[in-house]
């Protein structure tokens, strides 16, 4: 594979501050907000996003993981290649806000999971999804409420995202061609 496409962590932190700041716009008075990281992508920009949000704009959140693994519809196509966190709620789901939180949206796939594993659960009262980089092809009618970057790719192209949350300036995103 080789790589198409770098973006850079200035791009990155510049995402992550316009995902920090329309959340804290939509939820400057939300009670119970919990930012859910879908395991494994989502840690990382979840550990950045809380930060930012308490921080940058006075915003408490919980966070969370969710574990997808039993919810695929892909894994015997996919198998679960590496350990996965279990689902670990802090707070009861029924009085939560619940953003579920991504580093890539592909097809949709890996957030219905989520939908399904928090649904498990309990009834939140609303469940969003942000993610940090939207690479279209869809195949399920998933879309993310906030969206750091817009990078189109085609079906066979990989989307590479590495975040360190304590040194942002060693993160970056590649796109790889198959």
């Amino acid at each position: 594979m080789t790589v198409r496409k770098t973006i850079s962590f200035q791009e990155v932190d510049a995402a992550i501050a316009k995902i920090a700041s329309e959340i804290a716009a939509t939820h400057k008075w939300t009670d119970n907000l919990v930012l859910a990281a879908i395991a494994n992508g989502g840690i990382g920009l979840t550990e950045i996003l809380h930060d930012r949000l308490s921080s940058d704009h006075n915003i408490q959140t919980f966070k969370a993981v969710v574990d997808i693994s039993f919810y695929r519809d892909d894994i015997g196509v996919n198998p679960i290649a590496k350990e996965v966190e279990a689902t670990e709620l802090a707070q009861n789901p029924e009085d939560a806000t619940i953003i579920l939180v991504d580093d890539v949206l592909f097809t949709g796939r890996s957030a219905r999971a989520a939908l399904s594993e928090i649904h498990a659960l309990g009834r939140p009262k609303k469940i969003e999804l942000t993610t940090l980089v939207d690479r279209g092809n869809r195949t399920l009618p998933i879309q993310s409420d906030y969206i750091g970057l817009i990078e189109p790719t085609t079906p066979h192209e990989k989307v590479v995202v590495q975040l360190i949350p304590n040194n942002l300036a060693k993160s970056h995103i590649d796109i790889l061609n198959s």
